[in-house]
């Protein structure tokens, strides 16, 4: 999918070249993962991590897979990358960004799996 939107493309170019924006969205690109999760995984502080998450998921990079009750009645977000590759070209007069977002190769393995079971 090509993105259009000039503000969309600052959003995942910034995303991509901050160290734990791009942390967050790797850890989280296959299995959804907790904050805690996260910042226990890839050592990104605490705080850090929060004020992150939070941008990435108003950019719509990161989205809450779904929520978690505790025992004690605590809640807590498991997150997932909305991203699954991006690509970003230069070009002569713009700057070219597709991306394969998470359910479109989650869909593609999907039909690959069914596919192969047909042929049996």
């Amino acid at each position: 999918m090509r993105i259009e939107d000039q503000n969309s493309k600052k959003a995942l170019i910034r995303a991509l070249l901050d160290d734990y924006s791009r942390s967050i969205l790797e850890a989280t690109m296959v299995v959804s993962k907790s904050v805690i999760g996260i910042t226990r995984e890839q050592k990104i502080p605490m705080t850090s991590a929060y004020r992150k998450v939070k941008e990435l998921k108003e950019f719509g990079l990161l989205k809450v897979e779904r929520i978690v009750l505790t025992e004690d009645g605590k809640k807590y977000e498991m997150l997932r990358s909305t991203i699954r590759s991006a690509n970003v070209t230069f070009e002569k007069d713009s700057l070219v960004v597709d991306v394969t977002s998470s359910v479109e190769a989650d869909e593609k393995m999907v039909k690959r799996f069914f596919a192969l079971r047909e042929v049996r």
